[in-house]
């Protein structure tokens, strides 16, 4: 079996999730059986993430996936889907019975992955993995009393630290999915313009929450340079730019905004284009007046931490890990029934 998911040369805490749950929920003759192929836990159901997966004349499973960067994959109506992370999903890839939960939940079995701290004490912060491009996070944090968690670290560091935090603050959706699903409360913030609302919307509906994310200023000028950049380039593109307004967007719009961009990739936008080693002088010489920005910024995050905080009620968690749990039992059966 081929297992289907997005590997970061610099490590996305969501993604290498999968790393550590397949292995210990597969037995090893279902994750030794040939033509088969399993979507994992991601934002998947995209056709680059398909480029060099060959699906033809064999057996996919969809485990968990959603959908948020990309038109859906050539050939998906031929797959099996067991689970996806939500009804948005659901409802592009034309399976309303496929929507139970991101795959993430499964965590939930596998308590061994998160060490016990003595005391659970900390309050967490953990940015998006492109919030981290030339911005300050980790400084803010320090000055808002908060322990920085860099969500391309691996996944036993930060699976430590969340066995130590009694509050996660994240703009990241899988630190807020590993957060609820240990049963710690969390906060959604926004930073950056390429925060998916839909994915956060598409997973947090499935477990009956709202997305309400607070939004927080930039860290630094070239952190801020990069996202006035990005949020032009999106609207001169008539997509939807991630905002706290458009969180308040219904199902219907944010489906429509993902039908829209199925015809044209987003770009992916540097902060500064120039050579190396002129951008690290421009970036070293921009530093030397974020000092307000970097306070202001502080400022913002510890008064997050005193506001609403977020965490799905037992019986609706219980009920979408079991249906994720049955889900796998069905995948176990299919494959090896052949």
């Amino acid at each position: 079996m081929r297992i289907v998911y997005y590997k970061d040369e610099v490590g996305n805490f969501g993604d290498d999730l999968n790393e550590l749950i397949w292995p210990r929920l597969l037995p090893q003759d279902v994750r030794d059986t040939p033509d088969t192929v399993m979507v994992g836990i991601g934002s998947l159901l995209d056709q680059a993430r398909f480029r060099d997966v060959e699906t033809a004349g064999k057996r996919v499973f969809v485990m968990g996936s959603g959908a948020a960067y990309g038109a859906l994959p050539q050939g998906h109506e031929g797959w099996t889907y067991h689970a996806v992370r939500g009804a948005l999903t659901a409802e592009l890839v034309g399976r309303p019975q496929a929507a139970v939960t991101d795959g993430a939940i499964l965590l939930a079995k596998l308590p061994d992955l998160v060490p016990e701290a003595p005391k659970r004490d900390e309050i967490l912060f953990m940015p998006h993995h492109r919030t981290c491009v030339n911005s300050r996070w980790p400084e803010a944090a320090a000055r808002a009393g908060m322990t920085f968690v860099d969500p391309q670290w691996a996944p036993d560091r930060i699976l430590a630290a969340y066995g130590r935090a009694r509050l996660v603050v994240t703009e990241a959706m899988h630190g807020a999915i590993v957060a609820d699903t240990l049963r710690i409360p969390w906060i959604p913030v926004m930073i950056s313009p390429e925060v998916s609302v839909f994915k956060w919307r598409d997973w947090a509906s499935s477990l009956n929450l709202d997305y309400h994310p607070v939004a927080l200023p930039p860290t630094a000028r070239l952190e801020a340079f990069r996202y006035d950049r990005i949020t032009r380039l999106t609207k001169a593109s008539g997509r939807t730019v991630a905002h706290t307004g458009a969180a308040a967007l219904d199902d219907a719009a944010l489906i429509a905004d993902f039908r829209q961009r199925f015809h044209e990739e987003p770009e992916v936008i540097d902060a500064v284009a120039a050579p190396s080693g002129v951008k690290a002088l421009l970036k070293a010489a921009a530093t030397r007046f974020d000092g307000r920005r970097l306070a202001q910024a502080a400022q913002e995050l510890r008064k997050v931490a005193t506001g609403r905080t977020y965490l799905s009620e037992d019986a609706p968690f219980q009920d979408r890990l079991g249906g994720m749990e049955r889900a796998v039992e069905r995948l176990i059966l299919d494959v090896r029934a052949g």
